[in-house]
């Protein structure tokens, strides 16, 4: 933060641009840089979603490439395919290759009893 002015969160505080974080990501055993990648994701496919960018099934897929997660998240690309991996083996993301340099189209997926509550109360 360059600006060191803070104030203190109160009714009319205008809110600040933010990533949603599903709970369901709390309770996985990945890492937390596999849990920031995934909402990083799910903001992405999210957008998608709204500016209609789906694929002929309904399914919303995406495209971000390990370079934009070493970038946004500020890690190494080591970390950043680790990440990326831990997401593929819990089946959080399905990548696909699509060759000749071109980034991988990502389906993100999301628990059945996220999808059909919506949310839970575990607060």
């Amino acid at each position: 933060m360059n600006d060191n002015t803070l104030y203190p969160l109160t009714y009319d505080t205008p809110t600040p641009a933010y990533l949603p974080f599903p709970r369901f990501l709390v309770a996985l055993e990945i890492s937390n840089d596999a849990r920031l990648l995934y909402a990083l994701l799910f903001d992405r496919a999210n957008l998608s979603r709204e500016n209609g960018y789906l694929e002929p099934d309904g399914t919303v897929r995406l495209y971000f490439t390990v370079e934009e997660a070493k970038n946004k998240l500020r890690l190494s690309r080591q970390v950043a395919t680790r990440a990326f991996q831990e997401l593929e083996a819990c089946g959080l993301i399905v990548r696909k290759k699509q060759g000749l340099g071109r980034p991988a189209k990502i389906t993100l997926n999301i628990p059945v009893a996220e999808k059909k509550g919506g949310h839970t109360n575990d607060r």
